[in-house]
């Protein structure tokens, strides 16, 4: 039997778009591999209830709002997201509710070795195939994903796309609800340039029939969700349109909203993830959560509790109160104008000493265009697809930045900065965010 420690490198052996920048995403990644792949592992995926998230942003917190609410009526829920802080495991999930409390459980070490084991001779069959190509890390672990989700006897299992979502390796699925999130520019050299063309990716999650949960969007973006629904005679459901929610009072710890969908009315709902792009997204998993009630007679007794306790790493996370920190994962424009809106909110008056760094693919300008720093401290982050701080500089046309070469250098220079009239943020990648937290923990 293999260490865990081996079949982390024996998975890091297939190819990884995660770490890469040029690849092309519509020679790259293939369906018919992935359909391929799970009949020759004969894994009954088709026997999951799932719920299926595209989207440029939120997609992480809307899955986690909706994994939290069902779990909360004693449901058992697989959830899968991507990327991960620290160990590829956290991209797996068992959220339920033992005792009083809501409990994410990872897939253990044990479980990747045993899973992996049993898969081994017929990955190094699959390894490339004439017809497909090259299996990636991503199409594997989702393999292995909805291997472990088949074995637990889950009542639903959510799923977060990991790029795009037509060609997305978790889009051989037919789900109870289809969830878009809102769509923005991100991507663009594998999605398109175009915004239309971005959501032509995003709207590829959308199926024959199955209802559509969808934010606000542009209206490029929403004439393109809309005519794929019709096509597919799938009924659609828009933020804004088809449920509300409005009332929305921000405390220091907390947001309180209202809302609404068809004939179901809740008042004063608590989240405590900061910023009205979360009420959105609770808002997203509120009307999915409404739609699984038509069809799978799910019980939302407990939706106040759920909500009220719904953690996520990263999220405008406050790590310390002296010195201030604040971490975000927001990594492109549509984030970045969410990121700035909340810090006008809950930090009108403090000035800014921002920790940036960025994957190589990114709109450098248009992202730091959105925030009003005091101060720029430019860094990278271990990962190849970082973008070296003098490219930054010279893309978004900074003035006088401060260049570092690692995180804990760049920490140490904002510390020197910082006063009680400051604040220090980290942002502009996942990466980097999980750098600096482990930094400070």
């Amino acid at each position: 039997m293999s260490t865990y420690k081996e079949i982390e490198s024996y998975l890091d052996t297939f190819i990884n778009y995660e770490k890469k920048i040029f690849f092309s995403y519509r020679k790259s990644l293939k369906l018919g591999r992935v359909r391929h792949l799970l009949e020759v592992l004969r894994i009954p995926y088709q026997e999951l209830d799932v719920i299926h998230i595209a989207g440029t942003k939120g997609k992480g917190s809307v899955a986690t709002f909706l994994a939290y609410l069902l779990a909360s009526s004693r449901y058992k829920i697989g959830l899968y997201t991507s990327p991960h802080f620290y160990n590829f495991r956290e991209r797996i999930k068992i959220v339920e509710k033992i005792n009083s409390q809501i409990k994410e459980t990872l897939i253990s070490k044990r479980g990747v070795v045993t899973i992996v084991e049993k898969f081994k001779p017929y990955l190094e069959i699959l390894r490339y195939n004439p017809q497909w190509g090259k299996l990636t890390f991503f199409e594997v672990y989702t393999a292995l994903a909805f291997y472990f989700f088949c074995q637990q006897n889950l009542d639903f299992t959510i799923l977060e796309v990991g790029l795009g979502g037509r060609l997305d390796a978790t889009n051989i699925v037919t789900p109870l609800v289809s969830v878009i999130t809102h769509i923005g520019y991100d991507h663009t050299q594998k999605l398109g340039k175009r915004l239309k063309d971005i959501a032509y990716e995003k709207a590829g999650i959308i199926k024959e029939g199955i209802p559509v949960v969808s934010s606000w969007q542009r209206p490029t973006v929403l004439e393109v969700i809309k005519r794929r629904a019709k096509t597919l005679n799938a009924p659609l459901y828009i933020l804004g349109k088809d449920f509300e929610f409005n009332r929305v009072r921000v405390k220091s710890n907390y947001t309180l909203f209202d809302f609404w969908f068809n004939k179901t009315k809740i008042s004063n709902l608590k989240i405590a993830l900061k910023g009205l792009h979360q009420v959105e997204n609770a808002s997203l998993a509120l009307a999915t959560l409404l739609l699984l009630l038509e069809k799978k007679e799910v019980k939302y007794l407990t939706i106040k509790e759920a909500l009220s306790t719904t953690f996520l790493e990263g999220r405008f996370e406050r790590i310390k109160m002296q010195p201030l920190i604040i971490l975000d994962i927001a990594h492109n424009p549509s984030s970045f104008a969410a990121l700035a809106s909340t810090l006008e909110k809950y930090f009108p008056t403090r000035e800014i000493i921002l920790i940036f760094a960025v994957s190589k693919d990114k709109d450098v300008k248009n992202m730091l265009n959105k925030i009003k720093f005091k101060k720029i401290i430019l860094t990278t982050f271990s990962n190849p697809r970082s973008l070296h701080p003098d490219k930054i500089a010279r893309l978004a046309c900074l003035k006088e930045p401060i260049l570092t070469s690692k995180p804990r250098e760049a920490l140490k220079v904002a510390l020197r900065l910082y006063n009680r009239d400051s604040l220090i943020l980290v942002s502009g990648s996942l990466f980097l965010v999980a750098e600096v937290k482990k930094l400070l923990l």
